[in-house]
């Protein structure tokens, strides 16, 4: 009976009631120098601050691996050797099992006290040939093993890490348990609750884990990806892992109404994934406003709290945080504030659309639908494009130039008159123009690196109009850069108006 009034009460205190909406987080890493930076940014963002929990990650550096591997390491199978092995073999091979059907990321076998990596394997009749093994691996010591040795192929994780047995995984947990008692954040997240039920126990293994940090962390909220039977009785909050980037937007979507009712009908609070903000690296540019928008208003439309992933770096190196963090805040206040309308949260679910909320004063905000463009690609010679807008609307826009090179004196005509940037756009930058008639150069992840002051007129007529773009290329190494165009227009505004709590 305490347990149920504790957990009441822990839900009435983050602010769900079962019909109502269920208060978003900031997921962080257990690092002390940190968590003052992170929970003053989700004081502005109207977040919760959470930890997330990985209790069972043996690394391969550990004192449970090197230099004498644990006989706890959680074993996928036991295989036999084929024949005698000495020292320095880096090939061998063992009978046939299914075990390797099971994925693995580093393949780590153990024998006796000796951990063995193979890169490649095939198969030939009744036996699996290994090839291109390391020996003695992480710090393990080499030895000869006789004809028909056990052989245990181990689990290993995505992290790149090995998972302990149930012996093993209730000492780490204890530990881990130990130490988050110590920390004031009260939202335990574990994001990969399946993994502790690798070993013979299976879902008992990861009740048993959940009851070894609560024991030690009676007042925090636990909140895991997974629910079964054990889990369901031991979690105040599902999250499903379920990580939003732009490219997923259809496929996403068409699962969302069969999960929430899935979730209502259990009367378990109703949580839309994780979404993570990223700075550029070379196979991906920098998290953008309009991609953050766009999760926010799916998280709006299921009335569904979510987990954001945005860690310290990232913050303090990433140009746009004030923004992302105010309008994580003006989403989150109107969303749990039940101002939206169900008309507005029908619109908000149509996985090509776009909308920005405008805060104008404590209790006034406007609403906008936005059409983002395609990029446009310029070849410089006779660029020329068709601007199709369901608005007519002042434009904005976003110009990226990569490769090599730079551009200069940037002009559109439209039938409406010329809007001209007297400035030069070098490679690894963006030319930002905002709605507001502000411009600037960035760099690669946003950060400022010149105000621009633009000539002329911005103004899109509804349908298709003819813009012309034109500017001076200066090329490098005989290569020109590669310059591409976004624009951005958005309809009449609708007026929300927050009432205050009474």
């Amino acid at each position: 009976m305490k347990r149920i009034l504790a957990i009441v009460m822990l839900l009435v205190c983050e602010g769900f009631a079962f019909g109502q909406a269920t208060k978003s987080y900031l997921i962080a890493d257990y690092n002390e120098k940190d968590l003052a930076f992170l929970q003053a940014k989700c004081r502005q963002a109207s977040l919760d601050m959470s930890l997330s929990v990985l209790a069972n990650r043996v690394a391969t550096d550990s004192k449970h691996v090197s230099p004498k591997p644990s006989k706890h390491l959680l074993k996928q199978g036991v295989l036999k050797l084929q024949l005698p092995m000495n020292e320095s073999q880096d090939e061998f091979a063992v009978y046939h099992s299914d075990i390797f059907k099971i994925p693995s990321t580093i393949n780590v076998l153990q024998i006796d006290d000796e951990l063995i990596t193979y890169r490649t394997m095939e198969t030939a009749g009744n036996i699996h040939l290994l090839y291109h093994c390391t020996r003695g691996a992480f710090g393990s010591k080499k030895s000869a093993h006789a004809k028909n040795a056990v052989v245990y192929k181990l689990w290993d994780s995505p992290e790149r890490t090995l998972l302990p047995d149930l012996e093993l995984q209730d000492q780490m947990a204890q530990a881990e348990a130990k130490k988050l008692a110590k920390s004031n954040i009260p939202l335990l997240v574990f994001n990969d609750l399946k993994s502790y039920g690798y070993c013979e126990q299976g879902d008992l293994a990861i009740g048993h884990f959940l009851d070894t940090i609560r024991k030690y962390n009676p007042d925090k909220i636990l909140q895991g990806d997974l629910l079964t039977p054990m889990s369901a009785q031991r979690l105040e909050r599902v999250n499903e892992n379920q990580l939003w980037n732009a490219s997923m937007r259809t496929k996403i979507i068409e699962t969302l109404d069969e999960k929430q009712d899935f979730y209502r009908k259990r009367q378990m609070p109703w949580m839309i994934g994780n979404f993570q903000i990223l700075l550029s690296d070379k196979n991906r540019p920098a998290t953008t406003y309009e991609e953050l928008e766009w999760f926010l208003s799916k998280a709006a439309a299921y009335d569904a709290g979510f987990g954001l992933i945005f860690d310290a770096e990232t913050m303090r190196k990433h140009g746009l945080t004030p923004i992302f963090l105010k309008a994580v805040n003006i989403w989150e206040t109107l969303r749990l504030a039940g101002v939206f309308s169900e008309a507005q949260k029908e619109q908000f679910k149509d996985p090509y659309g776009n909308w920005h909320i405008a805060k104008e004063n404590d209790s006034t905000y406007s609403l906008y639908a936005e059409h983002i463009s395609r990029r446009f690609f310029c070849n410089f010679e006779d660029d020329t494009w068709e601007w199709n807008s369901p608005y007519k609307s002042r434009f904005a826009l976003q110009i990226a130039v990569e490769g090599k090179g730079s551009i200069s004196e940037l002009n559109f005509r439209t039938p409406n008159g010329i809007l001209y940037f007297p400035c030069t756009l070098k490679a690894g930058q963006y030319l930002v123009y905002d709605f507001n008639g502000t411009a600037c150069i960035t760099d690669q992840d946003f950060n400022i690196v010149n105000e621009v002051i633009p000539q002329g007129v911005s103004i899109l007529d509804e349908g298709i109009s003819e813009v012309t773009f034109t500017c001076e290329v200066k090329p490098q190494d005989k290569q020109q850069p590669r310059v591409t165009v976004r624009y951005y227009t958005h309809d009449t505004p609708e007026t929300i108006i927050l009432k205050p709590v009474p």
